[in-house]
C-alpha cells in the first residue's frame, strides 16, 4: 500500500483482496507507443495517463493497474510508433471491464491518454455497457480532456497542452530545442507530429501543472460521488459535459485551439486531412537550437 492505493504490480494477492474489499476502485491507464515529435520522449500518452490516474488515486484509494501501452491505433504515421486494429482494442477494454467487476471492483476507471476519436469511443463504449450490465458497477472511460474543456484544453498532439504536462510531470522529458522555432501549423504537423499551438511558443511547466491539477481534482471529486451516491450520475455528468463542450465547438473555435494563424493555413491543413490523411513526412534534417 502506497499513499492511500495498492499498485497492483508489486502487491501481494492478500493486499488486494483487502483493498477490493475496502474500495472497490479500479484505475487503468491507457497509452500509446507513438512520436510525439522530436522534442517529447516516445511514451507521452502513457507517461501522462499513468501520472493523471496515479494522483487520482491517492486522493480515492483503490488499484492502480500498469498503463495498457499495446493495442493502441489511430497513431500517427511517424517512426518508432506501434498501430494496432481497432477490433483489437475493442475485445481488449470489454474482456478487462467484465474481468475486474468479477474481480470484485466496482467503481472502474479507463482513462487513456491516445485519443483517436475512434479509441474514445472504445473505452467509453466498454464502460457504458458494463454499468448498464450491473446496478451495482460504475465505470467511465473517458481521455484526459474530458475533464479540461472548461480551461481551453481539448486535446492535442505534441503541441500546448501534452508539452506543458510533459514539462510538469518531468522536466526531462521534453527538450524544445530539438524544435524549429517559427513554424506555421501545417509544417509543425506533417513534417514534426505537433498538432495544435506550438509548443516553443505556449507551453511552459506552469500550465502543465494547472492543467493536470485540474484534471486530477475533477475526477477525484467524481470518483468519491459515485463512491458515496452509489450512482453513475456523476460519471454521466462527465460525458454529457464532454459531448456539450466538443458539439459547441465551432469551426473558428478549432483553428484557435489547433493554432492555425489564417485561412491559408487552415486550407493547407484541410487539404491534407482530406486528401493525404496519413502520409506524414518527418525532418531529420534540424540539429537543435
Amino acid at each position: 500500500m502506497t499513499n492511500n492505493y495498492l499498485n497492483y504490480l508489486d502487491s501481494f494477492p492478500s493486499e488486494l483482496e483487502q483493498t477490493i474489499e475496502k474500495n472497490p476502485i479500479a484505475y487503468i491507464p491507457f497509452g500509446a507507443l507513438e512520436w510525439h515529435g522530436e522534442h517529447n520522449v516516445l511514451g507521452v500518452d502513457s507517461l501522462k495517463a499513468e501520472h493523471i490516474l496515479k494522483r487520482t488515486a491517492e486522493e480515492t484509494g483503490g488499484v492502480l493497474f500498469p498503463c495498457v501501452n499495446w493495442g493502441a491505433f489511430g497513431v500517427m504515421n511517424f517512426p518508432y510508433t506501434f498501430d494496432f486494429s481497432k477490433r483489437c482494442l475493442k475485445k481488449l477494454t470489454k474482456k478487462l471491464v467484465k474481468q475486474l467487476y468479477e474481480m470484485g471492483f466496482r467503481v472502474i476507471v479507463l482513462l487513456t491518454g491516445h485519443y483517436p476519436r475512434g479509441q474514445i469511443r472504445q473505452v467509453r463504449k466498454a464502460c457504458e455497457k458494463i454499468s448498464k450490465k450491473y446496478d451495482n458497477c460504475f465505470a467511465l472511460g473517458i481521455p484526459e480532456q474530458a475533464l479540461a474543456t472548461d480551461m481551453g484544453y481539448y486535446g492535442d498532439h505534441a503541441a500546448e497542452w501534452e508539452t506543458s504536462m510533459m514539462l510538469a510531470i518531468n522536466q526531462e522529458y521534453v527538450d524544445l530545442t530539438k524544435l524549429p522555432e517559427g513554424l506555421n501549423f501545417p509544417e509543425r504537423c506533417i513534417r514534426h507530429g505537433v498538432m495544435g499551438k506550438d509548443p516553443n511558443i505556449h507551453s511552459s511547466q506552469e500550465k502543465g501543472k494547472q492543467a493536470l491539477g485540474h484534471i486530477i481534482k475533477k475526477l477525484a471529486t467524481a470518483v468519491n460521488e459515485v463512491i458515496t451516491t452509489q450512482s453513475i450520475n456523476p460519471f454521466d455528468k462527465i460525458y454529457r459535459e464532454f459531448d456539450t463542450a466538443k458539439k459547441n465547438l465551432n469551426l473558428s473555435n478549432k483553428l484557435e485551439v489547433y493554432g492555425i494563424k489564417n485561412k491559408s493555413e487552415g486550407l493547407a491543413y484541410l487539404k491534407w486531412e482530406i486528401f493525404k490523411r496519413g502520409e506524414h513526412n518527418p525532418d531529420y534534417s534540424y540539429t537543435g537550437k
